[in-house]
């Protein structure tokens, strides 16, 4: 009983004594300050309202970036329609091109069974030649040989003319068929290259876009961090001085994933005059972040899983050990791979930045396969 008494003795001289030094520090900060003081403020203020305008301007050129990656986007989009409508020509040229082969192996086997006819005829009337049929005074039987001979070759000669004829109509039409050919290949060839080649060139486009408004968003963040650092000067010079040493950071809550408000906490419903019949309770925390603001890992751990999922967008799964799991969604745009580790407080993505109105990051722990709340204390790994 004594010691519960010592206890709250204790309890209330401390609370008495860090009321005091609250007091004395208010009344610490309501001292006027020198002009010398009062310059230097009025110097700080007026830097980092400047910083804010360039962090302003600079988040403003990236979302005109961004816009610019989405057009270029739907470019690929309408590349891919006209890459469609060109494989559909494209099987047209091939269809063609398969019906031209095959009249010209037709062409050549006629035009090779043509001409073995045509060898064997000419070798017939080169041995007759050599042979050539007695003259009339010699003998009467062997003058009706000659006649024949002579009927035969008056007969055989417009034939030969007109085979002749029709192997040189072959062959002018086996040119041109390959001539034909040629061309549907280099039509189906100039169809595949354009539409590949135009692809590649936005492709390389949008990366560097992509880079620059990178770029521009880090050059945003360090403007944001030393707008920080001047409002903490600002706040020493008025001598408005925070108790330090107080609270030791905790390695085992979590860190808030981006810089923003925390509009719906954990439990909370989606409306506060929500009854029972209202919205569900909230599963996780909902943030509100400016465009393209960094988002980090809550705490150390590996990457389970990165990219879209179903209806929710960008997804970024994080095992930070005990069975337990963050998940985070609503990011525009991912930066780690499945299987990466990532260290508390590192960047594994950006919010939307297409927009100048506020986006929204959601975020639930998870103990297995149930929501837990994210400010309770949790044993991660490496503790």
């Amino acid at each position: 009983m004594h010691r519960s008494s010592y206890r709250l003795l204790l309890t209330g001289v401390f609370a008495f004594a860090l009321c005091g030094a609250m007091q004395s520090d208010a009344n610490v900060r309501v001292k006027p300050l020198s002009a010398q003081d009062q310059a230097d403020l009025d110097a700080l203020s007026a830097q980092r309202r400047a910083e804010e305008r360039k962090s302003d301007q600079t988040r403003q050129t990236a979302r005109d970036v961004a816009l610019e990656v989405e057009a270029l986007r739907q470019r690929i989009i309408d590349i891919s329609k006209r890459q469609g409508v060109s494989e559909q020509r494209a099987a047209i040229y091939r269809a063609k091109l398969e019906t031209l082969n095959l009249q010209e192996a037709d062409i050549t086997r006629r035009l090779t069974t043509e001409r073995s006819k045509q060898a064997k005829l000419l070798s017939a009337l080169q041995i007759y030649s050599r042979n050539p049929p007695p003259a009339l005074l010699i003998n009467p039987r062997k003058a009706n040989d000659a006649v024949l001979a002579a009927i035969i070759m008056k007969a055989i000669t417009p034939e030969l003319e007109k085979r002749t004829q029709s192997l040189v109509q072959e062959n002018a039409q086996l040119v041109n068929v390959r001539r034909q050919a040629a061309l549907q290949n280099e039509a189906l060839f100039i169809s595949e290259s354009e539409v590949s080649s135009q692809r590649r060139e936005i492709e390389g486009l949008i990366k560097q876009k992509m880079a620059l408004e990178d770029q521009l968003l880090g050059q945003a963040d360090r403007m944001d961090a030393n707008v920080v650092t001047m409002r903490a000067k600002e706040d020493r010079v008025r001598g408005n001085l925070p108790l330090r040493g107080m609270l030791g950071a905790d390695t085992s809550r979590l860190n808030p994933p981006v810089v923003g408000e925390k509009v719906r906490d954990f439990g909370q419903t989606g409306s506060q005059n929500a009854g029972a019949g209202g919205a569900p309770s909230s599963r996780g925390v909902y943030y509100t972040a400016r465009p393209g603001s960094q988002v980090t890992a809550p705490a150390e751990g590996e990457v389970e899983y990165a990219g879209p999922l179903a209806s929710y967008g960008q997804v970024v799964i994080l095992g930070i050990g005990n069975n337990y799991h963050i998940v985070l969604t609503g990011i525009g745009r991912i930066y780690v791979d499945k299987g990466q580790t990532v260290g508390r407080g590192e960047p594994v993505g950006r919010m939307p930045n297409l927009s100048d109105k506020k986006t929204i990051l959601y975020m639930e722990l998870r103990k297995g396969e149930d929501p837990i709340n994210p400010a309770s204390l949790v044993p991660v790994s490496g503790k």
